[in-house]
């Protein structure tokens, strides 16, 4: 496998306006009821913060590098290495959020990338992100 061919891309639709998709991203009091990690701070500004975890403890940390309201958000990721063992070596990724409309409902295009292997955050992202977007989907469908 070529390392341009290691990412990570899944969609989903939900019957509910970009906004709805835009505040689950991207307010911590909606974040916590479906991500695996809580979101502690997001400073929604190209060069911004955003961190994920528990009080002190960082588990995912990044840079915001793009930055659309309600249309997209790209930001560098980094496990925490004490929150997933063997992470700690590997390099930033990138992780991209797509919101847009599609008939009566929103898609969200999740892309994961910059790896150049397949290493240990490839392996745990793979698991990962197919239960937060499950757990979103319910999430806001819950909401509308």
């Amino acid at each position: 496998m070529q390392a341009k061919d290691l990412n990570f891309t899944q969609e989903i639709s939900v019957p509910v306006r970009p906004e709805a998709v835009w505040d689950a991203l991207t307010q911590p009091d909606r974040v916590k009821d479906y991500h695996l990690a809580p979101l502690l701070r997001i400073e929604l500004k190209a060069g911004g913060e955003i961190v994920y975890g528990t009080g002190d403890e960082v588990l995912i940390s990044g840079t915001i590098i793009e930055y659309l309201e309600n249309s997209s958000l790209a930001h560098t990721f980094r496990f925490g290495a004490w929150s997933q063992p063997g992470t700690s070596n590997d390099a930033d990724t990138v992780v991209r959020y797509e919101i847009r409309r599609e008939g009566g409902s929103t898609v969200l295009k999740l892309i994961h990338a910059g790896f150049k292997e397949a290493n240990q955050t490839y392996a745990n992202i793979v698991g990962g992100w197919p239960v937060i977007l499950r757990h979103l989907k319910a999430f806001l469908e819950r909401k509308e």
